[in-house]
């Protein structure tokens, strides 16, 4: 039964009808400044677009956005004054925002968040479709999206709003965003399709907007106890939004007050992966031992009201001691009266600790950056993980975190030579790089590390790498999961290697790589191109007598739609690694089976890691039992 803790009070109701994205962004800020002021009444809009990509506030502007093809195609670049991620908008979507007072809606964002969630959702369901709240901020119809939405605390006034899919293309969208998921192109168009939902797909028709304005408006009346009123916008708003247009949120220093990030070599970094957003922060340090922050730059996909509370964040960690830092955070969450949704200050203060705890090693001639995780090697088991090709310590994402949480084990993450921030590949490019990293670079990284006991985890070229090193150093491997393994190229190999040259040359994929690796982008693209089509279907890279060493279990990983491998590869292991090794084939699962099947790999990996470091972990903690006091 719906709440009842509100009258019902009258709240005006306004269509903007269409304007440009930077209009609409100055027409929100109106609304919320006219609001604290009086000047209005508590406001329900809707509105429309035309074509625009806009960030959310806390966003990158270049690593979510393909600036050259929006200007190619008229597309307006905007910024929001909410958090949240990237969007494209046009007249395929309705916006909805509502203006209101504060008090009495919630004792925080996210419940707030949460009531009007469900208030929309029952909404739509007046118009036949099954929708239904999905936390943090999403409408789903059947776990496909709808609507999403996001919102703020400003002063007495909260300010939330939606979008809804009327009509979608998710083509577009994908060609003007850079959408963060770790997947070749070609899978990023099938994957939107299954992400989301339109109102013409579930409900077989476009309903007149007058028919969705009064669905939602009886939403928001059975569950928020709102009765609308329709009416029109005031000429101080219209007025003010044009000032704020013009003189702030319409500029291009606005938008692109948060663009291409700094690179340093007093710069440290970190991304933290939660399911309620996505946080990172570049610190730059200084001082003859770089222990003092001079400046710190917090970024990402997520929601904090006011939003200016993360450059007073960022303005508190300035000038202080690193070892300060997390204590720092936690001090100005607990004075403040910042409101976060999904997250939480510790979370603030993991990514923060986490990017000053970066650790930098050299191996193998060459500077590597990296990131420990949970327990150190003196008290358990360390899982080494081992990226692809193109890949880096970002692109696993919370995997690391997940399995090292769910075992007991310390986890170690780098970006290999060439990748994410370690030092770029010169040339010439060898041949036999999978070979050189199992054999000189990866022992450096562990000895220098003081890893003992290791589970490798390597996904396609770090898969051979991590197998490579298990046959050549048994005594110091416990386990190795490969995912996406490869022994030798095959006809598809080369077949998606020339997708990908025509990608990087003419589409997204080097933009899309840059927003990881930066300036090594080229060399590390072209050394993948010089080495991988040096040779033809069948030709390897001398793997076997390594692996054919292998002592410990093995647990390989494929999909059966990889797009590169093909079923051989874990045939051609099998003969190898008798006794050993352990397959699980996935059904529907691309070359990236730690996202594209997540809750399967994350199941097989947990069981795998517990039975491989039973032992380890008992000794380990009886030997804590035994020391305690």
């Amino acid at each position: 039964m719906p709440e009842a803790l509100l009258a019902t009070r009258p709240v005006r109701v306004i269509d903007t009808g269409i304007r440009g994205g930077r209009e609409n962004i100055a027409f929100d800020q109106a609304l919320i400044e006219a609001h604290n002021a009086g000047r209005i009444a508590q406001t329900v809009r809707f509105l429309r677009f035309r074509p625009c990509a806009l960030v959310g506030l806390h966003q990158i502007l270049g690593h979510e956005v393909r600036l050259d093809y929006c200007a190619r195609h008229g597309i307006e670049v905007g910024r929001r004054i909410t958090g949240g991620g990237g969007l494209y908008l046009d007249e395929g979507q309705i916006g909805w925002e509502l203006v209101l007072e504060r008090r009495g809606l919630g004792a925080d964002l996210a419940a707030i968040a949460a009531r009007i969630c469900t208030a929309a959702a029952a909404g739509l369901r007046r118009l036949g479709v099954p929708a239904e709240f999905r936390p943090r901020n999403d409408i789903e119809v059947h776990g496909r999206k709808i609507a999403g939405t996001g919102g703020l605390i400003d002063g007495r006034t909260l300010f939330f709003q939606g979008t809804l899919l009327i009509d979608f293309d998710p083509a577009r969208m994908i060609e003007a965003l850079r959408v963060p998921v770790e997947k070749l192109a070609k899978r990023d168009l099938d994957d939107a399709r299954r992400r989301v939902v339109t109102l013409r797909e579930a409900l077989g028709r476009v309903p007149p907007l007058a028919e969705v304005y009064a669905a939602l408006l009886a939403g928001f009346q059975e569950h928020l106890g709102l009765a609308p009123q329709w009416g029109e916008a005031t000429g101080f708003e219209e007025a003010l939004a044009r000032r704020l247009h013009d003189e702030e949120l319409g500029t291009e220093e606005f938008v692109r007050s948060l663009d291409a990030e700094a690179v340093a070599a007093a710069q440290v970094s970190a991304t933290l992966v939660r399911r309620g957003g996505t946080l990172r922060a570049d610190i730059r340090l200084e001082g003859a031992a770089r222990d003092r922050i001079r400046e710190a730059l917090i970024t990402g996909d997520f929601f904090v009201s006011p939003p200016r509370a993360v450059y007073d964040l960022e303005a508190s960690l300035r000038g202080i001691a690193a070892a300060d830092a997390g204590a720092t955070v936690e001090g100005f969450f607990a004075r403040s009266a910042a409101e976060l949704v999904g997250l939480s200050p510790r979370d603030f203060r993991e990514v923060v600790e986490s990017a000053l705890a970066q650790i930098s090693l050299r191996a193998a001639g060459h500077e590597l950056r990296g990131h420990w995780r949970g327990a150190t090697p003196d008290q358990a088991p360390t899982l080494v993980f081992l990226h692809d090709a193109l890949g880096s310590v970002r692109l696993w994402r919370d995997f690391p975190d997940q399995l090292a949480r769910a075992t007991g084990c310390g986890a170690l993450l780098y970006d290999r030579w060439g990748s994410g921030e370690s030092e770029p590949l010169s040339r010439p490019y060898s041949n036999d790089y999978l070979l050189d990293e199992a054999l000189h670079a990866l022992p450096e990284v562990l000895s220098k590390t003081e890893i003992k006991e290791a589970v490798l985890i390597g996904q396609s070229d770090g898969a051979s790498i991590a197998l490579a090193y298990a046959g050549a150093f048994p005594e110091l491997v416990r386990g190795v999961i490969a995912l996406s393994p490869h022994l030798f190229r095959e006809a598809r190999t080369l077949g998606a290697i020339r997708e990908q040259i025509a990608d990087f040359a003419h589409g997204d994929l080097k933009s899309r790589l840059r927003r990881h690796h930066g300036e090594r982008t080229e060399r590390l693209f072209e050394r993948l191109v010089e080495v991988w089509t040096g040779a033809g279907p069948g030709a390897g890279w001398g793997l076997e007598p390594q692996i054919a060493k292998v002592r410990c279990p093995v647990l390989a990983i494929q999909g059966e739609d990889d797009e590169f491998f093909s079923a051989a590869q874990l045939e051609a292991l099998a003969p190898l690694l008798p006794g050993r090794l352990e397959t699980l084939r996935i059904p529907g699962c691309g070359h990236y089976p730690m996202h594209q099947a997540r809750n399967e790999v994350l199941a097989a990996a947990i069981r795998f890691i517990r039975g491989v470091t039973a032992s380890t972990m008992g000794r380990c903690a009886s030997l804590l039992s035994s020391n305690a006091p």
